[in-house]
């Protein structure tokens, strides 16, 4: 590794604490401000007697600060210090003295704790000042008006902003709310404004007192989110329940939603599987639920259920399922997380789901709304690796430790140039084009929203892109008072270009040797061959790949969905709606005949799949809700219908005579080969749900669900989900009397959710030749007596808002118990589980873990004044899984990849699932007596190798004897490296000034491993002899000298990188800790500034309704220790989310997330 990595690992340590220590700083600013604020408020309420006559300003400012314990701040130079005065105050409030002390002398003041700072009011000024001032126009005084502003309680409000229309001149209330100002002609009205109030502009008229009583902005708490199968109000939610607008989405840089969503919800850990355009995403909600099956959440698009990710549906799953979907058709996200809101789901709801509300039209004139976006993607930052030059003075080397004699060309290093820069081939800037257009609006009868996105986005690798068309059509009619017709609509087309992650370009990139060139002189694409000393083993010259392989999947799909309700009786609803979702998908790969270098394919081959999904819910709902009182019921039942199946085909020639007809049917008949595959699964539910609120105070529901599901034998085909939830608002009781609280709710649920995704009893029919016969054969064996995989969770939160919901907190603290773990059981061979015609061992229930972890979130207004605001929303959580049980107390699961020398994650009782397993390396062996002193590897036959150069030798990898049996070998394997992060985080601030708004976001994790597979790659000193590039800390491997006292030590004693050898140590062919490393990061995910042109200057061509500017960046900033080009590596190996391709922490050569600077225009008509 890196020679100054103990000082990067320094560095990362003081960032983290940087980090930390900004959070805190932000989290509690408004604290302190409030403080001050309040304190502040007290100084200005303090009352004065004072009487001077003819003094200068200086000795009238001193008896005040001796009389009211305050001190004034001002610049001699702005302030003159030495006018005379003539002051007299009675017992009167401070802030009322000032005032009339100021006002002449055309000062204005601003308050900090127990200091009054003081500024000259310029005439010009049009910021608004703390207290009454000279009349812009100078005009007289016309009528002086006073009054008192009271609470919701009738109880006086100190600090109210009260200020004239139309001028900057105002005051504010005093302690008990009252307030006095003069007005001059032609003003009339006041403005009275308070934080967490409604804002309200009252005429005066002829009144010369006015009382006013300020209502409280219940626009958080009386605000309506969905839930599932219905809508609630927010204070009246019992559940964690998190929410995401349009308006966050909006403020970010991103093609999909869950880049939308990233670090802004507690509670849900987001990676890119690959930075590759359109790649996949793993979506984590609440840590790790299932082991065999999916931790993907459900999702629901306006009612229609998508699946993130299950082991039933055939090759085409992906773990973006939400690619096609445009993120700018998005009204809302609620992210449902407590048993309560989820258990309503049932068997597919373990891993929280995320209920997706798109836009819908309103009432009024047509509005239009066209929005361009351009962005460059930028190439990400190069892994040093050697040049020609560096490459030649390595190969010298190790021809001289072989004895064999260096290739000429390599001789005398310093008369190459630099080679080919490989990454710097691959890596482009790459634009994106975005394109959008909506239209709604609508009647009292009928509304509609009709929305139309383009996009086109190249990728920084070669052989990567992603295009995406999107139409959405939402209606609502009412025909009756008492009907509703709503209808939903949406199609998508996807195209991806997989070439780079399907045909390791990018690790080949890293390891192709810097002396072929990209293309020969004859215009033939370079490889590795003897005209540049390159031999059979060096990589296939990734750009030639990148052009002349073609790798597409083009997606389409189709949402849709119909509503109809019907008002029955007063506080009675009946609802029945039919949702949709149809998929199709076209695969097609080609690999033309070439020749590069010693590479050569000499019969093209051409395989083109398709397949088709289906899925359908039918649903009918019956509400009823009334309030008696103070009491408030709501009660729902339903019962739902679902299907989905999936089909897919394949099939493939080669023998193409010509690379220019890409078709199937050009290719030789005689090698034609197919395949094919369908499976389906149905589901029927009765759900309900009860509601009951107490005067606001006293809040319970509970929920019932009963599946079942195909999936499951007679006897376990219904499986039974209840919760129950309660919250208690205390903030509401009569005796509760603190004014900076003003909510307080105390929370608590309980319920079982289930994951239908871990598969079933049933398995998919495949078809297939044995010795004997042709036709379908069972892929795996049945489980009649398969139970549901159960998972039973208890979640404790408070919800606290200070200061008029100025600063709000929430907290919760779960425990997640699954029970029944659905795993395959290893079967004997001689049951048929190996062979032609084998079938796979069944699923049974197997064991059992738990999931504690918690999420905090706090959201602040940290200023609110002059035009200007600032709010900050700061989103921590953590969670710990561990395995409680399989089916033997020495039971463990691993997960093993072969193409990658059996890289294993093992998952294990009392140990958290897929953790990383391996080897400890102990350093480098520095002398022959330290070998003779150690634990040694042994042969296939246990016997320990020998002491000698072609064995173990000085600069040799030293393992640990972990058994400590005094020899090294599989059982000393033990964990290496945890994937799963202690800590993650996001920290959003934006900034709203007139027409400019600054959003930032920076998202974070701390505590998760990565093992970089491709940092030991391309750190094997040894590979040098296989034509292939490597890191420069390569450079630095370690170098047996022979003393003169007979003795071996290294020349370079302080390298981490082993020797040159091809001996049976295995120095880089096992997987030790040396490569584990910490993939904790900050990352400056989004930042986007908007000005939002005048409506004045727009429109006064009378067409366009408003414009706005907006210039922003996406990954433009990551601090981590963290080697590889990017930390965040994700859940799978590829787009595809399935069981067989999960490999959570791994980074063998993924495509990096890029830097992404974006311009773009929106335009209402």
């Amino acid at each position: 590794m890196p020679g100054n990595l103990h000082f990067k690992t320094f560095v990362w340590d003081i960032m983290k604490l940087s980090f930390l220590q900004l959070c805190i700083i932000v989290v509690f600013s408004h604290a302190t401000f409030s403080h001050y604020r309040l304190l502040g408020q007290d100084l200005l309420e303090r009352r004065i007697t004072l009487k001077m006559e003819d003094k200068s300003l200086k000795s009238v400012l001193l008896s005040i600060e001796r009389n009211s314990e305050v001190k004034f701040i001002y610049n001699p130079a702005e302030i003159r210090s030495s006018t005379r005065v003539t002051f007299q105050a009675s017992n009167e409030p401070l802030a009322e003295a000032l005032v009339r002390l100021f006002r002449p002398l055309s000062i204005r003041y601003e308050v900090a704790g127990k200091q009054v700072m003081l500024f000259r009011a310029e005439k010009s000024s049009s910021v608004p000042l703390p207290e009454a001032e000279p009349k812009e126009n100078n005009s007289e005084v016309l009528a002086s008006i006073k009054g008192r502003v009271t609470d919701e309680k009738g109880e006086g409000l100190p600090g109210v902003s009260v200020v004239v229309k139309g001028t900057s001149r105002g005051t504010t209330t005093n302690s008990a709310g009252q307030y006095e100002l003069e007005l001059g002609q032609g003003e009339n009205t006041l403005i009275f404004s308070f934080v967490g109030y409604l804002s309200q502009e009252i005429q005066a008229g002829a009144r010369s007192e006015l009382n006013v009583a300020m209502k409280v902005d219940t626009k958080a708490l009386d605000e309506v989110v969905v839930v599932g199968y219905g809508e609630m109000k927010r204070a009246d939610l019992t559940t964690a329940q998190t929410s995401v607008s349009s308006k966050d989405i909006a403020r970010t840089t991103n093609t999909t939603l869950e880049q939308a969503i990233q670090g802004r919800a507690a509670g849900v850990y987001i990676t890119q599987n690959s930075g590759q355009p359109g790649g996949g995403i793993s979506v984590n909600i609440r840590g790790i639920n299932s082991i065999s099956g999916s931790n993907e959440p459900l999702y629901v698009v306006d009612g229609v259920q998508i699946q993130g990710q299950s082991v039933s549906f055939g090759a085409q799953s992906s773990s973006n399922p939400l690619a096609g979907l445009n993120p700018a058709d998005i009204e809302s996200v609620e992210v449902l997380q407590g048993p309560s809101a989820t258990a309503i789901y049932g068997s597919r709801a373990t891993n929280g789901v995320l209920l997706i509300t798109t836009k819908r039209g309103k009432s009024g004139d047509t509005k239009i709304a066209y929005g361009y976006q351009f962005s460059l993607q930028t190439p990400p930052k190069p892994l040093k690796v050697m040049d020609l030059q560096q490459y030649a003075q390595m190969v010298g080397e190790y021809h001289q430790l072989a004895g064999g004699e260096t290739p000429e060309e390599f001789l005398d290093p310093s008369l190459l140039g630099k080679g080919t820069d490989w990454q710097k081939e691959l890596f482009k800037n790459a634009p994106m084009h975005k394109h959008q257009l909506s239209l709604s609006g609508g009647n009292d009868r009928t509304t509609y929203y009709l929305s139309g996105e383009y996009l086109k986005q190249d990728g920084v690798a070669l052989g990567s892109g992603f295009n995406r068309y999107a139409f959405r059509l939402n209606l609502d009619n009412k025909p009756r008072e008492w009907a509703s017709i709503g209808a939903n609509l949406s199609f998508n087309q996807t195209n991806d270009n997989l070439t780079t992650s399907q045909e390791n370009i990018i690790s080949n990139a890293l390891q192709l040797t810097p002396q072929v060139p990209v293309k020969n002189v004859d215009g033939s694409w370079g490889g590795g061959d003897e005209n540049n000393g390159a031999n059979i083993f060096a990589p296939v010259n990734p750009i030639a790949i990148a052009n002349l392989t073609t790798n597409k999947l083009v997606r389409r799909q189709l949402l849709g969905g119909l509503n109809i309700g019907v008002r029955i009786a007063k506080g009675l609803q009946f609802k029945t709606s039919f949702n949709t979702n149809l998929g199709f998908s076209n695969s097609s790969y080609y690999i033309p005949t070439y020749k590069i270098g010693w590479a050569q394919n000499v019969t093209a081959s051409y395989t083109n799949g398709s397949g088709v999904n289906t899925y359908w819910n039918w649903n009918q709902l019956l509400e009823y809700n009334r309030q008696f009182g103070r009491h408030n019921v709501n009660v729902m039942l339903s019962h739902e219908a679902q299907e989905s199946s999936w089909k897919n085909l394949g099939g493939g020639r080669t023998g193409f005579l010509t690379n220019d007809i890409l078709d199937l049917a050009a290719g030789d008949a005689l090698t034609a080969s197919n395949s094919g595959g369908s499976g389906e699964w149905a589901m029927e539910s009765y759900l309900g749900r009860l509601s009951y609120n107490f005067a606001d105070r006293y809040i319970m529901m509970g929920t019932i669900r009963r599946d079942g599901s195909a999936n499951f034998g007679a006897d376990n085909k219904w499986g039974f989900f209840p919760s129950v939830s309660a919250a208690w608002r205390v903030s509401q009781e009569p005796f509760f009397h603190v004014p900076a609280i003003s909510e307080l709710k105390l929370r608590f649920e309980t319920g079982i959710t289930g994951n239908q995704g871990s598969g079933g009893i049933y398995s998919p029919m495949g078809t297939g030749t044995t010795p004997t016969t042709t036709g379908f054969l069972p892929t795996k064996y049945a489980n009649d007596g398969l139970k549901w995989e159960e998972t039973k969770t208890n979640n404790f939160g408070i919800n606290l808002a200070l200061f008029q919901n100025r600063i709000q907190f929430e907290f919760d603290y779960y425990i997640k118990n699954t029970d029944n773990l659905l795993m395959e059981k290893p079967l004997p061979w001689y049951m048929g589980t190996n062979g032609v015609g084998a079938v796979g061992s069944p699923t049974v229930n197997i064991g059992a873990l738990q999931n504690k972890g918690w999420g905090f979130t706090i959201n602040t207004v940290n200023v609110n004044r002059g035009g200007f605001k600032w709010e900050s929303n700061l989103n921590i959580s953590g969670f710990k899984t561990k395995i409680k049980s399989f089916y033997s107390d020495a039971a463990f699961v691993d997960r093993t990849s072969w193409w990658l020398a059996d890289w294993t994650q093992r998952s294990e009782v009392g140990k958290a699932p897929w953790l990383f397993r391996g080897y400890i390396e102990e350093g480098l062996f520095q002398s022959v007596e330290e070998i003779e002193k150690s634990a040694l590897p042994v042969d296939n036959n246990g016997v320990k190798l020998p002491i000698s150069e072609n064995n173990i030798w000085v600069g040799d990898v030293k393992f640990k004897d972990v058994n400590g049996d005094g020899i090294i070998n599989e059982k000393d394997q033990t964990v290496i490296g945890n994937p799963w992060p202690k800590l993650f985080a996001g920290f959003t601030n934006t900034f709203s000034y007139k027409g400019f708004d600054l959003s930032i976001l920076l998202t974070s994790t701390y505590g998760n491993d990565v093992y970089n597979f491709l940092g030991k790659l391309n750190t094997n000193a040894s590979n040098i002899n296989l034509s292939r590039n490597l890191l420069v800390h390569a450079m630095d491997y370690a170098k047996p000298l022979k003393n003169a006292d007979g003795t071996v030590t290294l020349s370079n004693p302080g390298t981490d990188v082993a020797r040159i050898s091809n001996g049976p140590n295995g120095n880089f062919a096992r997987h030790t800790d040396k490569w584990v490393e910490d993939g904790s990061f900050i990352r400056l995910k989004n930042i986007s500034l908007t000005y939002n042109l005048p409506v004045s200057l727009v429109s006064r061509q009378k067409i366009i309704r408003g414009a706005r500017v907006s210039v922003g960046a996406q990954n433009v900033a990551t601090l981590t220790g963290y080697s590889g080009f990017d930390p965040e590596v994700g859940a799978y190996v590829s787009r595809d989310a399935s069981a067989a391709n999960q490999a959570v922490g791994l980074d063998y050569g993924r495509y990096p997330l890029t830097p992404v600077y974006t311009f773009s225009l929106g335009l209402d008509f």
